[in-house]
Protein backbone atom coordinates (compact mmCIF):
# COMPACT_ATOMS: atom_id res chain seq x y z
CA UNK A 1 0.00 0.00 0.00
CA UNK A 2 3.06 2.26 -0.10
CA UNK A 3 3.55 5.31 -2.78
CA UNK A 4 6.20 2.99 -4.80
CA UNK A 5 10.06 5.27 -3.97
CA UNK A 6 8.44 6.62 -1.18
CA UNK A 7 9.04 5.42 2.46
CA UNK A 8 5.95 5.50 4.38
CA UNK A 9 7.41 8.01 6.57
CA UNK A 10 9.23 11.05 5.43
CA UNK A 11 11.09 13.89 8.13
CA UNK A 12 11.15 16.47 5.49
CA UNK A 13 9.53 19.61 7.12
CA UNK A 14 7.25 21.67 5.45
CA UNK A 15 7.34 19.15 2.08
CA UNK A 16 4.17 17.83 3.22
CA UNK A 17 1.93 20.65 3.62
CA UNK A 18 0.18 20.53 0.24
CA UNK A 19 -0.67 16.98 1.27
CA UNK A 20 -2.34 18.25 3.99
CA UNK A 21 -3.91 20.68 1.74
CA UNK A 22 -5.38 18.30 -1.00
CA UNK A 23 -6.58 16.28 2.22
CA UNK A 24 -8.48 19.08 3.82
CA UNK A 25 -10.05 19.88 0.56
CA UNK A 26 -11.07 16.24 0.00
CA UNK A 27 -12.55 16.51 3.27
CA UNK A 28 -14.27 19.88 2.24
CA UNK A 29 -15.70 18.14 -1.00
CA UNK A 30 -16.88 14.57 1.05
CA UNK A 31 -19.52 17.43 3.25
CA UNK A 32 -17.16 17.51 6.16
CA UNK A 33 -17.77 14.19 8.17
CA UNK A 34 -15.76 14.49 11.49
CA UNK A 35 -12.30 12.57 11.96
CA UNK A 36 -14.17 9.68 13.64
CA UNK A 37 -16.60 8.99 10.87
CA UNK A 38 -13.45 9.16 8.69
CA UNK A 39 -11.30 6.93 11.14
CA UNK A 40 -14.05 4.60 11.11
CA UNK A 41 -14.25 4.28 7.31
CA UNK A 42 -10.61 3.42 7.09
CA UNK A 43 -11.06 0.83 9.71
CA UNK A 44 -13.50 -0.57 7.46
CA UNK A 45 -11.63 -0.54 4.99
CA UNK A 46 -8.59 -2.34 6.29
CA UNK A 47 -10.77 -5.16 7.65
CA UNK A 48 -12.11 -5.57 3.83
CA UNK A 49 -8.79 -6.08 2.88
CA UNK A 50 -8.27 -8.88 5.37
CA UNK A 51 -5.93 -6.77 8.39
CA UNK A 52 -6.71 -8.08 11.69
CA UNK A 53 -9.20 -5.71 14.20
CA UNK A 54 -6.77 -4.77 16.27
CA UNK A 55 -4.31 -4.01 12.93
CA UNK A 56 -7.44 -2.28 11.30
CA UNK A 57 -8.11 -0.21 14.12
CA UNK A 58 -7.20 4.27 14.14
CA UNK A 59 -7.68 6.89 16.54
CA UNK A 60 -9.41 9.91 15.79
CA UNK A 61 -6.68 11.93 16.87
CA UNK A 62 -4.37 10.11 14.31
CA UNK A 63 -6.47 10.98 11.43
CA UNK A 64 -6.82 14.69 12.78
CA UNK A 65 -3.06 14.65 12.86
CA UNK A 66 -2.64 13.84 8.86
CA UNK A 67 -4.68 17.11 8.36
CA UNK A 68 -2.27 19.18 10.27
CA UNK A 69 0.26 21.44 8.09
CA UNK A 70 3.62 21.64 9.38
CA UNK A 71 3.97 18.09 9.53
CA UNK A 72 7.96 16.87 9.75
CA UNK A 73 6.41 13.55 8.78
CA UNK A 74 3.38 11.57 7.68
CA UNK A 75 2.22 8.23 7.07
CA UNK A 76 1.43 7.49 3.35
CA UNK A 77 -0.46 4.57 3.99
CA UNK A 78 -2.56 6.22 6.42
CA UNK A 79 -3.08 9.00 3.73
CA UNK A 80 -4.16 6.57 1.06
CA UNK A 81 -6.69 5.09 2.98
CA UNK A 82 -8.14 8.13 4.02
CA UNK A 83 -8.22 9.55 0.44
CA UNK A 84 -10.17 6.65 -0.41
CA UNK A 85 -12.57 7.20 2.29
CA UNK A 86 -13.28 10.38 1.50
CA UNK A 87 -13.87 9.26 -2.36
CA UNK A 88 -10.41 9.80 -3.95
CA UNK A 89 -8.07 7.26 -5.44
CA UNK A 90 -4.64 5.83 -4.97
CA UNK A 91 -3.94 8.02 -8.04
CA UNK A 92 -4.93 10.80 -6.46
CA UNK A 93 -2.65 10.29 -3.45
CA UNK A 94 0.37 9.14 -5.91
CA UNK A 95 -0.18 12.51 -7.36
CA UNK A 96 0.20 14.51 -4.50
CA UNK A 97 3.05 12.86 -3.15
CA UNK A 98 5.22 13.20 -6.36
CA UNK A 99 4.18 17.08 -6.47
CA UNK A 100 5.40 17.23 -2.70
CA UNK A 101 8.37 15.47 -3.78
CA UNK A 102 9.42 17.02 -7.16
CA UNK A 103 10.51 20.27 -5.98
CA UNK A 104 13.14 19.60 -3.53
CA UNK A 105 13.65 15.90 -4.12
CA UNK A 106 16.64 15.09 -6.66
CA UNK A 107 16.39 11.72 -6.18
CA UNK A 108 15.89 9.36 -8.97
CA UNK A 109 13.75 6.97 -9.35
CA UNK A 110 13.84 2.98 -7.73
CA UNK A 111 15.59 0.62 -10.06
CA UNK A 112 13.87 -1.08 -12.53
CA UNK A 113 15.50 -4.37 -11.35
CA UNK A 114 13.04 -3.99 -8.33
CA UNK A 115 9.29 -3.73 -9.98
CA UNK A 116 7.47 -5.73 -12.30
CA UNK A 117 8.26 -4.23 -15.93
CA UNK A 118 4.55 -3.47 -16.53
CA UNK A 119 4.37 -1.45 -14.26
CA UNK A 120 5.33 2.38 -14.01
CA UNK A 121 6.58 4.79 -11.51
CA UNK A 122 4.30 7.70 -10.42
CA UNK A 123 5.27 10.78 -12.36
CA UNK A 124 5.60 14.45 -11.26
CA UNK A 125 2.18 16.56 -11.99
CA UNK A 126 2.08 18.86 -14.39
CA UNK A 127 -1.05 20.33 -13.94
CA UNK A 128 -1.88 19.90 -10.43
CA UNK A 129 -5.60 19.86 -9.58
CA UNK A 130 -6.78 22.76 -7.23
CA UNK A 131 -8.44 21.87 -4.23
CA UNK A 132 -12.26 23.56 -3.41
CA UNK A 133 -12.21 26.83 -2.20
CA UNK A 134 -15.23 28.62 0.00
CA UNK A 135 -15.65 31.12 -2.79
CA UNK A 136 -15.94 28.21 -5.40
CA UNK A 137 -18.15 26.46 -3.16
CA UNK A 138 -20.67 29.22 -2.47
CA UNK A 139 -20.95 30.27 -5.74
CA UNK A 140 -22.32 26.59 -7.12
CA UNK A 141 -24.49 26.48 -3.83
CA UNK A 142 -26.30 30.51 -4.82
CA UNK A 143 -25.89 28.42 -8.72
CA UNK A 144 -27.70 25.57 -7.66
CA UNK A 145 -30.42 27.90 -6.04
CA UNK A 146 -31.16 30.06 -8.78
CA UNK A 147 -31.86 26.31 -10.82
CA UNK A 148 -33.98 25.14 -8.33
CA UNK A 149 -36.07 28.35 -8.39
CA UNK A 150 -36.20 29.14 -12.23
CA UNK A 151 -37.36 25.71 -12.38
CA UNK A 152 -39.93 26.33 -9.93
CA UNK A 153 -41.29 29.33 -11.75
CA UNK A 154 -40.99 27.62 -15.12
CA UNK A 155 -43.43 25.43 -14.03
CA UNK A 156 -45.85 27.50 -12.01
CA UNK A 157 -46.08 29.84 -15.13
CA UNK A 158 -46.54 26.59 -17.58
CA UNK A 159 -48.75 24.83 -15.09
CA UNK A 160 -46.67 21.35 -15.96
CA UNK A 161 -47.20 18.11 -13.89
CA UNK A 162 -43.91 18.58 -12.43
CA UNK A 163 -41.72 19.88 -9.81
CA UNK A 164 -38.32 21.05 -11.66
CA UNK A 165 -37.07 22.64 -8.43
CA UNK A 166 -35.07 19.69 -7.32
CA UNK A 167 -32.33 20.29 -10.15
CA UNK A 168 -30.04 21.97 -7.79
CA UNK A 169 -30.39 19.96 -4.66
CA UNK A 170 -29.20 17.44 -6.95
CA UNK A 171 -26.10 19.22 -8.15
CA UNK A 172 -25.29 20.62 -4.62
CA UNK A 173 -25.39 17.15 -2.89
CA UNK A 174 -23.06 15.04 -5.53
CA UNK A 175 -20.82 17.23 -6.10
CA UNK A 176 -20.59 19.50 -3.07
CA UNK A 177 -21.78 16.38 -0.36
CA UNK A 178 -25.18 15.55 0.72
CA UNK A 179 -25.54 18.09 3.81
CA UNK A 180 -24.68 20.95 1.31
CA UNK A 181 -27.27 19.84 -1.17
CA UNK A 182 -29.91 19.64 1.84
CA UNK A 183 -29.22 23.53 2.59
CA UNK A 184 -30.16 24.22 -1.00
CA UNK A 185 -33.24 22.32 -0.92
CA UNK A 186 -34.29 23.56 2.39
CA UNK A 187 -33.54 27.43 0.77
CA UNK A 188 -35.22 26.51 -2.48
CA UNK A 189 -38.63 25.88 -0.17
CA UNK A 190 -38.51 28.89 2.14
CA UNK A 191 -37.02 31.12 -0.62
CA UNK A 192 -39.82 29.97 -2.82
CA UNK A 193 -41.93 31.25 -0.68
CA UNK A 194 -41.71 34.52 -2.13
CA UNK A 195 -42.67 33.12 -5.26
CA UNK A 196 -45.66 30.47 -4.77
CA UNK A 197 -46.78 31.44 -1.32
CA UNK A 198 -46.15 29.53 1.84
CA UNK A 199 -47.71 26.38 0.59
CA UNK A 200 -44.24 25.21 -0.35
CA UNK A 201 -42.57 25.30 3.10
CA UNK A 202 -43.85 21.96 4.49
CA UNK A 203 -42.12 20.38 1.40
CA UNK A 204 -38.61 21.39 2.18
CA UNK A 205 -38.26 18.22 4.19
CA UNK A 206 -38.76 16.27 0.99
CA UNK A 207 -36.13 18.78 -0.48
CA UNK A 208 -34.01 17.69 2.48
CA UNK A 209 -34.43 14.11 2.33
CA UNK A 210 -33.63 13.82 -2.15
CA UNK A 211 -30.48 16.00 -1.28
CA UNK A 212 -29.17 13.45 1.26
CA UNK A 213 -30.38 10.02 -0.62
CA UNK A 214 -28.56 11.54 -3.64
CA UNK A 215 -25.50 12.99 -1.80
CA UNK A 216 -25.11 9.81 0.33
CA UNK A 217 -26.06 7.42 -2.41
CA UNK A 218 -23.32 8.74 -4.98
CA UNK A 219 -20.74 9.55 -2.52
CA UNK A 220 -20.88 6.96 0.43
CA UNK A 221 -21.99 4.18 -1.35
CA UNK A 222 -20.72 4.54 -5.30
CA UNK A 223 -24.58 4.15 -7.22
CA UNK A 224 -22.91 6.98 -9.51
CA UNK A 225 -20.86 4.20 -10.74
CA UNK A 226 -22.83 3.51 -13.88
CA UNK A 227 -25.85 4.30 -15.62
CA UNK A 228 -28.01 1.37 -14.04
CA UNK A 229 -27.11 2.07 -10.58
CA UNK A 230 -27.82 5.89 -10.95
CA UNK A 231 -31.25 4.81 -12.49
CA UNK A 232 -31.92 3.11 -9.81
CA UNK A 233 -31.22 5.33 -7.22
CA UNK A 234 -33.43 8.24 -9.18
CA UNK A 235 -36.14 5.82 -8.93
CA UNK A 236 -35.61 5.32 -4.89
CA UNK A 237 -35.37 9.37 -4.59
CA UNK A 238 -38.40 9.70 -6.44
CA UNK A 239 -39.86 6.94 -3.96
CA UNK A 240 -38.29 8.87 -0.75
CA UNK A 241 -40.27 11.75 -1.89
CA UNK A 242 -43.22 10.45 -2.65
CA UNK A 243 -43.36 8.57 0.89
CA UNK A 244 -42.92 11.89 2.63
CA UNK A 245 -44.53 14.73 0.76
CA UNK A 246 -48.31 12.01 0.09
CA UNK A 247 -48.86 12.37 3.85
CA UNK A 248 -48.48 16.68 3.47
CA UNK A 249 -50.78 16.63 0.43
CA UNK A 250 -53.29 14.87 1.88
CA UNK A 251 -53.43 16.21 5.36
CA UNK A 252 -52.44 19.85 4.67
CA UNK A 253 -53.94 20.72 1.42
CA UNK A 254 -56.82 17.71 0.44
CA UNK A 255 -54.57 16.22 -1.96
CA UNK A 256 -54.30 19.51 -4.15
CA UNK A 257 -50.37 19.76 -5.78
CA UNK A 258 -51.67 23.41 -7.11
CA UNK A 259 -50.29 22.27 -10.29
CA UNK A 260 -50.69 20.01 -13.52
CA UNK A 261 -50.53 16.90 -10.95
CA UNK A 262 -54.09 17.55 -9.60
CA UNK A 263 -55.26 16.05 -13.17
CA UNK A 264 -53.18 13.31 -12.31
CA UNK A 265 -55.05 13.13 -9.46
CA UNK A 266 -58.34 13.12 -10.48
CA UNK A 267 -57.93 9.99 -13.20
CA UNK A 268 -57.40 8.09 -10.31
CA UNK A 269 -59.30 9.07 -7.72
CA UNK A 270 -62.72 8.25 -10.53
CA UNK A 271 -61.25 5.17 -10.23
CA UNK A 272 -60.28 4.43 -7.07
CA UNK A 273 -62.30 6.47 -4.90
CA UNK A 274 -59.18 6.27 -2.36
CA UNK A 275 -57.87 10.22 -1.96
CA UNK A 276 -54.65 8.91 -0.48
CA UNK A 277 -54.35 6.14 -3.48
CA UNK A 278 -54.79 8.35 -5.81
CA UNK A 279 -52.58 11.03 -4.37
CA UNK A 280 -49.71 8.54 -3.89
CA UNK A 281 -50.20 6.86 -7.16
CA UNK A 282 -50.31 11.07 -9.00
CA UNK A 283 -47.43 12.35 -6.86
CA UNK A 284 -45.09 8.64 -7.94
CA UNK A 285 -45.34 8.90 -11.42
CA UNK A 286 -44.87 13.29 -11.41
CA UNK A 287 -41.82 12.11 -9.03
CA UNK A 288 -40.31 9.18 -11.50
CA UNK A 289 -40.38 12.16 -14.31
CA UNK A 290 -38.88 14.56 -11.91
CA UNK A 291 -36.32 13.20 -10.12
CA UNK A 292 -34.99 11.22 -13.20
CA UNK A 293 -35.15 14.16 -14.90
CA UNK A 294 -33.21 16.10 -12.46
CA UNK A 295 -30.42 13.57 -11.86
CA UNK A 296 -29.33 13.12 -15.23
CA UNK A 297 -29.37 16.74 -15.87
CA UNK A 298 -27.24 17.06 -12.26
CA UNK A 299 -24.95 14.25 -13.86
CA UNK A 300 -24.13 16.17 -17.47
CA UNK A 301 -23.76 19.49 -15.75
CA UNK A 302 -21.22 17.93 -12.80
CA UNK A 303 -19.14 16.18 -15.36
CA UNK A 304 -18.16 19.70 -16.70
CA UNK A 305 -17.54 20.94 -13.21
CA UNK A 306 -13.63 21.75 -12.68
CA UNK A 307 -12.39 18.68 -10.93
CA UNK A 308 -11.89 20.79 -7.62
CA UNK A 309 -15.46 21.09 -7.33
CA UNK A 310 -16.15 17.40 -7.99
CA UNK A 311 -13.76 15.33 -5.86
CA UNK A 312 -15.09 12.32 -4.59
CA UNK A 313 -18.63 12.46 -6.72
CA UNK A 314 -17.22 9.14 -8.61
CA UNK A 315 -19.73 9.71 -11.34
CA UNK A 316 -19.92 7.29 -14.45
CA UNK A 317 -19.81 10.25 -16.58
CA UNK A 318 -16.85 12.57 -14.98
CA UNK A 319 -13.95 12.79 -16.73
CA UNK A 320 -10.34 11.52 -14.48
CA UNK A 321 -8.36 14.52 -13.75
CA UNK A 322 -6.30 15.41 -16.28
CA UNK A 323 -3.11 16.02 -13.62
CA UNK A 324 -1.27 12.51 -15.49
Amino acid sequence: MEVQGTPPESREEARWDPLALELQALRTSAGDPSFAEIARRVSEQRLARGASEHAARVARTTVYDAFRTGRARVNLELVRDIGTALGGSHADVDAWVARCRSPRSPEPAPEPASEPASETQPQAVESPVPPTGAREAVLLLAACLAVNLLGRVFVDFLHLPIHLDMVGTAIAAIALGPWRGAAVGAATNVVGALLSGPASIPFAIVNVAGALAWGYGVRRFGLGRTLPRFLALNVMVAGLCTLLAVPILVGLYGGSAGNGQDTITTTFLALTHQLTVSVGFSNLLVSLADKLFSGFVALVVISTLPVGLRLGSRLVLSAPPPTR
